[in-house]
């Protein structure tokens, strides 16, 4: 059993070292940590490496082929956990290549507004909402600093940061489904009036939420009081990629 315990060890242990330390030292920020190590990389390890072992006691291997052999397994296993290691690119912020079709005042969803924030206050009994935030979120309803836009999408793309140690920082801009959709935005990049919104062709962004922070509740905007996004014209670092991509 001397060979199938070397095997099970080896492969075993480079499991659980490449998938302990991997994910701490590139992607530090990462949920899984080194639960991937202990989990699922070690334990699996182990396993590959008994029926390897058993494998290579069968087989009429010389000593020195059969060593070369666990060492390209472990490398093997060790390169697939790293890479598995890696962190995925990050969603930053959403493109649309779109048409206006129509532009409202907040004021107009007001009711529908305030009666779904009431039925959501009156359904939580471990919070408090804010104080008189019914006669706040009216006044902002009352003086709105933008407008609602419904777009028709002709392009979407999303923007991407890239957390790999070689390229840490470097953003692309892909597309992604949603040509066709009509979708609802907040905008107020040009004021409260819908004149100066007007229908026809617009670029417009909005940033991704990565890690929400816990806000007011009720919200003490009117984005937040509608569940709209805050879409503007983009950067000059995506509106460059945007349009060549397109």
């Amino acid at each position: 059993m001397k060979p199938v315990l070397r095997w099970v060890l080896a492969l075993g242990l480079t499991g659980f070292l490449c998938g302990f330390l991997g994910p701490m030292l590139l992607a530090p920020g990462a949920n899984q940590g080194p639960l991937l190590g202990i989990f699922i990389t070690g334990p699996a390890g182990a396993l590959a490496g008994l029926a390897l072992g058993a494998l290579a006691r069968v087989l009429p291997w010389p000593a020195r082929v059969e060593r070369w052999a666990l060492v390209l397994c472990c490398a093997l296993l060790g390169l697939a956990t790293l890479g598995r290691s890696l962190p995925e690119p990050r969603n930053r912020a959403l493109l649309l290549e779109a048409n206006v079709i129509d532009c409202l005042s907040p004021a107009a969803f007001e009711s529908e507004a305030m009666a779904d924030w009431e039925a959501r206050v009156a359904k939580v009994d471990w919070a408090a909402p804010r104080s008189s935030w019914q006669d706040e979120a009216r006044r902002l309803f009352a003086r709105p600093d933008g407008v609602v836009l419904d777009l028709e999408v002709q392009a979407r793309r999303v923007a991407r940061e890239h957390l790999q140690p070689w390229d840490r920082g470097r953003t692309t801009v892909e597309p992604v489904a949603g040509v066709g959709d009509v979708t609802r935005v907040f905008a107020r990049y040009a004021g409260a009036s819908c004149s100066a919104y007007p229908s026809g062709p617009a670029i417009l962004y909005y940033e991704l939420t990565v890690d929400p922070q816990p806000g007011p509740w009720p919200p003490d905007d009117l984005p937040g009081l509608l569940s709209l996004v805050v879409a503007g014209p983009p950067p000059a670092a995506y509106f460059g990629d945007f349009s060549s991509s397109g």
